[in-house]
């Protein structure tokens, strides 16, 4: 018996290294469940921008955003990537979490769709690098890193606000700001089912994997993964039917109510005066680089 137990400790990292479709999928989706609830702390933290209305915070948080979008100098489009980390910082989030997650979301894509425009194909100019039939230009390069950090910055900013507010002041802010009543309730509504069906899944794999005795071929894995996605479809239309006929008999007339009393405080101003004084500092400063 004592050399039989002697190697189990030796087959462990095997099993784990050899885990199922089935189960890395269940691992993925858990992930992503921690991965919103750990946004709920986040925006619970006595951060800076914690502190900030609500309606405050999205109205300069966007105005940021679009003004990345005007910025056409490469140096100012870096000062604001570089005022979302401080921003961060400031929010007491992780900065490598931040960038990991800005660029997880929309950085690769990103240089996915800039790098045509530094090729001659696209950007004629002077030759800056040349692999075989393809040429890298000067100028294609400077349009692609200007577009990557046009969009990295305002991806930075849009996951400020969503990552230090909470779901149901951000809501509420919305419908302050006169955002339709269907924008609102179906932001409201697809928040929550996506986190119910989340769990869901996450519990079918869960089950799967604990009532089999092998791990199966990577076909049955593939085929089970695929009756699930359509049982999970099926499960999804039915259950916002029947949220919805709940809904209409409880007085449902498309707007959705909220405990929730915004207040703004004397830093909301402040903070407001500052955003807007930076965002002008940034519009100078790119119009005096585009003149020189």
């Amino acid at each position: 018996m004592i050399p039989a137990l002697a190697h189990i400790p030796d087959s462990t990292p095997r099993r784990r290294a050899s885990r199922s479709l089935a189960r890395r999928t269940a691992d993925a989706i858990g992930a992503a469940v921690a991965e919103v609830l750990v946004n709920s702390e986040v925006a619970a933290r006595p951060g800076l921008l914690q502190r900030i209305d609500p309606r405050v915070k999205l109205i300069s948080i966007v105005g940021f955003a679009v003004t990345a979008s005007f910025v056409h100098s490469v140096s100012a489009l870096s000062a604001m990537i570089v005022l979302t980390l401080v921003l961060a910082a400031a929010s007491r989030v992780s900065p490598v979490s931040f960038v990991r997650k800005v660029m997880a979301s929309a950085g690769l894509f990103a240089v996915l769709l800039a790098a045509p425009a530094a090729t001659a194909w696209i950007t004629p100019g002077h030759a800056a690098l040349t692999l075989g039939p393809l040429t890298v230009t000067s100028e294609g390069l400077y349009i692609a890193v200007r577009l990557i950090a046009r969009v990295v910055a305002g991806a930075g900013f849009g996951l400020l606000v969503v990552w230090t507010t909470r779901w149901t002041d951000l809501l509420r802010a919305l419908t302050a700001m006169k955002m339709p009543d269907l924008v609102v309730a179906t932001l409201a509504m697809a928040q929550q089912q996506i986190m119910s069906l989340l769990r869901t899944v996450e519990n079918m794999h869960l089950a799967r994997e604990s009532r089999m005795l092998s791990r199966g071929t990577a076909r049955e894995n593939r085929g089970w993964v695929t009756e699930r996605m359509a049982f999970v479809a099926k499960k999804s239309f039915k259950t916002a039917d029947d949220v919805y006929d709940a809904m209409l008999a409880r007085g449902f007339a498309g707007a959705m109510p909220s405990l929730v009393r915004l207040k703004t405080a004397p830093r909301d101003w402040f903070w407001l005066s500052g955003c807007t004084l930076t965002v002008a500092l940034l519009l100078v400063a790119d119009k005096m680089g585009n003149l020189r």
